[in-house]
């Protein structure tokens, strides 16, 4: 039995082109008229001003090609729900309108073309990165190993530390551990800090109200998480005094002194 491939309708292939409607490439060159598309470099260092980066590549893809510190990974089918500031299912950094989303796939192309559909939710700084992932990867910017769950953060080194957004809960070793929506909060940040000092003001005012929490405490919170963890991981949860907190990839070196 012949796949739907080989199949030839009437009126398909084989036949005129219908020049009343356009191409998939006149409407690809439509949609980056819109766009300021960027370089890899470009991205790399909007990335580390706070942008926004969310890779649209599938599992298998991400796993063969590797991933970008510090990215969103996303399906692409909930792209626009997820990033539209009116819808229900948006995600916490798509508080309004003038979220800065810098999409990549593979090579460039769907980028543009959902890049583009964002425009028309209101979002009109979304862009893509010109040439995707392999641009990026050919641009020598910073890979690791692929495997990042959808709707988590891509650590800079692997971690034994991640989140599954679904069940609201985080992954330890693999084991899934309860968190409450407060505890998820903070260590969707510190994740996302990717090893960087999350100073404590920007955490509490990041959790902002929630029923039925008796204190916004960042420090107790942090303290709950810890104990979650586990020794071996609550070590990669460190404290830096009088600045904030920090989630490591890997524990602190030994101090030498």
């Amino acid at each position: 039995m012949q796949s739907p491939a080989h199949i030839r309708p009437e009126g398909l292939p084989g036949s005129a082109p219908d020049t009343d409607h356009p191409s998939i490439d006149d409407l690809l060159a439509r949609a980056r008229t819109r766009l300021d598309r960027l370089t890899p470099e470009d991205a790399a260092r909007e990335l580390a001003d706070g942008a926004l980066l969310v890779d649209v590549r599938s599992d298998m893809a991400r796993r063969a090609e590797g991933e970008i510190p510090g990215s969103l990974v996303m399906d692409r089918n909930v792209l626009e729900w997820r990033l539209d500031p009116c819808s229900t299912w948006r995600i916490e950094e798509a508080a309004d309108h003038s979220l800065r989303a810098v999409i990549v796939c593979s090579q460039g192309y769907m980028s543009s073309m959902a890049a583009a559909g964002l425009h028309d939710l209101g979002l009109l700084r979304a862009t893509d990165i010109i040439g995707g992932y392999e641009a990026w990867r050919a641009a020598g910017l910073p890979m690791v190993p692929g495997g990042t769950m959808p709707g988590s953060y891509v650590a800079a080194a692997p971690s034994p530390i991640s989140l599954d957004p679904g069940g609201q809960r985080m992954l330890v070793d693999g084991a899934p551990v309860a968190l409450t929506p407060l505890e998820f909060r903070l260590l969707t940040a510190l994740l996302r800090g990717n090893g960087r000092v999350i100073p404590r003001e920007d955490l509490r005012t990041g959790l902002g109200e929630w029923d039925g929490s008796r204190s916004r405490s960042v420090d107790l919170h942090i303290h709950r998480i810890r104990r979650k963890l586990g020794p071996r991981a609550a070590a990669l949860l460190t404290t830096e005094r009088g600045v904030g907190f920090r989630l490591r990839a890997a524990p602190a070196p030994a101090d030498g002194h």
